[in-house]
């Protein structure tokens, strides 16, 4: 049990490293697609993603078999709907409201959890749910209610996210975590380089600031960060997981700060504190809780 434990921790230790990547793309990324489309970007990103693991990992994919083919091919279409829905809504909606609606993933993770495998999370997960979604919105959401195409394309970006979850935390467990990251990195690389042709934005880049972002982006947000979450989550629940990519706004703005020196408010702190406690919570069990209690109370009564 605690070997299984400490398993747990440093898999979520190693998503929240993954977090914490993802919220320094936001700062380096902040002109690039006025130079290429978003579309474009996602398969030089994945494409080059997808070749670095082919190239490190050459002899695992000899191996590979067509169930985890045919599994990282599925888990593949729904984050490319991620990244791919998420950029489409972006260009018809507030940024900090595509922000919020794309957390939501947090609260549609254990919904579509309990409604699709009868997983059901624990109470101290749920409460880590709820502290970091009313977190979320303190830093993410302006107040505008209005609901848009966009912020639809966005909320579908989130579903698509969130199933995204559930298939690695279903599949992972029983597959080549690494056959199982490269196949659906390159899934991403292909659909994307699909919409990029359908949108016939290919052009020829010569920017040396656009190829230091795929390297960055490819090397380090995309392959060694699917990896080290398809890794991480055999040891932790779609729901834990879920609650820790929520820190990714936190980070994407305190990078922000250091990096353009944009300005956090006094809502955003707050919203960053009741997501760090979201997470923590998460990391507790109501039965750990609940025979901590007992013993103090015990100790109490023989004292």
């Amino acid at each position: 049990m605690g070997g299984f434990l400490s398993r747990r921790i440093k898999a979520d230790l190693s998503l929240l490293f993954v977090v914490i990547i993802w919220g320094s793309t936001f700062a380096f990324m902040k002109d690039i697609f006025n130079t290429i489309t978003p579309f474009y970007f996602l398969t030089l990103r994945f494409s080059f993603a997808t070749a670095v693991l082919g190239m490190i990992f050459y002899k695992k994919v000899k191996q590979l078999d067509l169930n985890t083919f045919k599994y990282g091919l599925f888990a593949g279409v729904f984050l490319f709907g991620g990244y791919g829905l998420q950029v489409t809504g972006l260009k018809l909606t507030d940024a900090s409201k595509a922000g919020f609606i794309t957390g939501l993933a947090v609260v549609l993770v254990p919904i579509l959890s309990a409604i699709i495998f009868k997983k059901m999370p624990e109470l101290t997960t749920s409460i880590g749910v709820i502290l970091a979604t009313i977190g979320l919105a303190l830093l993410t959401f302006n107040g505008r209610l209005l609901f848009n195409l966009g912020d639809f394309l966005v909320f579908l970006s989130a579903f698509s996210l969130a199933i995204h979850i559930l298939l690695v935390d279903r599949y992972v467990k029983s597959k080549d975590a690494i056959l199982f990251t490269i196949i659906q990195i390159g899934t991403v690389a292909l659909l994307s380089g699909i919409s990029t042709l359908l949108e016939g934005s290919y052009v020829l880049v010569t920017d040396i600031s656009i190829w230091t972002n795929v390297i960055y982006m490819g090397l380090f947000a995309t392959a060694l960060a699917l990896i080290v979450q398809n890794k991480a989550q055999q040891f932790t629940t779609a729901t834990r997981t879920a609650i820790i990519f929520v820190m990714e706004p936190v980070f994407g703005a305190l990078f922000a700060y250091l990096y353009l020196g944009e300005l956090i408010s006094a809502k955003g702190y707050w919203g960053g504190v009741l997501i760090v406690l979201g997470m923590l919570f998460a990391e507790l069990k109501f039965e750990n809780i609940k025979n901590f209690l007992v013993r103090k109370k015990e100790i109490k009564e023989v004292s």
